[in-house]
This record gives C-alpha cells, sequence and structure tokens, in this order.
C-alpha cells in the first residue's frame, strides 16, 4: 500500500512539474497571488507609511519583465517627474525617485513579459 501511495505523489508531482515547465505560470497559486496581488511585490507596498522619502519605487516579479510606464502623481493629482525608465527585462525593476514632501502619493505602472504576458497595478502610498 506504501508503494502504491508513493507511486501515485510522485505521479501527480511530475504532472505538476511537466505543466509549470509547459506554461511559465504555472504554480504561481491562489494563495501566492493573494499575498503577492497578482504576482508581483512593489516596494514601497500599496498602503505603506514610509517615514521619509523613499529612494526608489520597485516591482519585483516571478520572472523578467520590462517596466512599460510608470507614473507617480501626489494626492491632488500633480505629477511627480521621475526619470527614463529601466531598459531590458528583470525580475526586480526600479526607478530612482526624488525627493518626496511629506503626503499622499499614488503610482501607476504597467509591465510585460517577453512572452506577451501583461500585468499592471496602482499602488497608494504616504511619506511621513
Amino acid at each position: 500500500m506504501k508503494t502504491l501511495i508513493a507511486a501515485a505523489a510522485l505521479l501527480l508531482a511530475s504532472a505538476g512539474l511537466a505543466a509549470a515547465q509547459a506554461d511559465p505560470h504555472a504554480g504561481h497559486g491562489a494563495m501566492d497571488h493573494s499575498r503577492r496581488q497578482g504576482g508581483h511585490v512593489t516596494s514601497p507596498a500599496d498602503g505603506a507609511m514610509t517615514h521619509g522619502s523613499p529612494e526608489s519605487f520597485s516591482v519585483t516579479f516571478h520572472h523578467p519583465m520590462t517596466l512599460q510606464s510608470l507614473t507617480l502623481k501626489t494626492a491632488a493629482g500633480a505629477a511627480v517627474t521621475l526619470p527614463a525608465l529601466p531598459a531590458g527585462a528583470a525580475e526586480t525593476v526600479s526607478v530612482k525617485l526624488p525627493a518626496l514632501a511629506p503626503g499622499s502619493y499614488v503610482a501607476e505602472w504597467t509591465a510585460a513579459g517577453g512572452d506577451g504576458h501583461k500585468a499592471s497595478g496602482v499602488v497608494r502610498f504616504m511619506v511621513h
């Protein structure tokens, strides 16, 4: 019986590995997505209250992606000027931020993977 259970477990594990190899987005389970909001992590995080101006805005993905756009606005809607976006794909992309005055900010970004996969997000944070 133990051999049968072990063989079944091995078969299921092999099927999961094959699915993950066939689909680079496989294995990004519901629990992982709920923790990482769509498979990505930002810094500052959505809802963060920073102590001082953050030095950069970054997004970390499960696989290399290219940041296509990033806008940063104050709560009043005034645009914050940002430097050029990094070229090329990476698992973590970062953009240096200018010194931000205390207040609330909204960052909106879009990214694309080499396989055509798109990702986007809105991050609201406060600088103290």
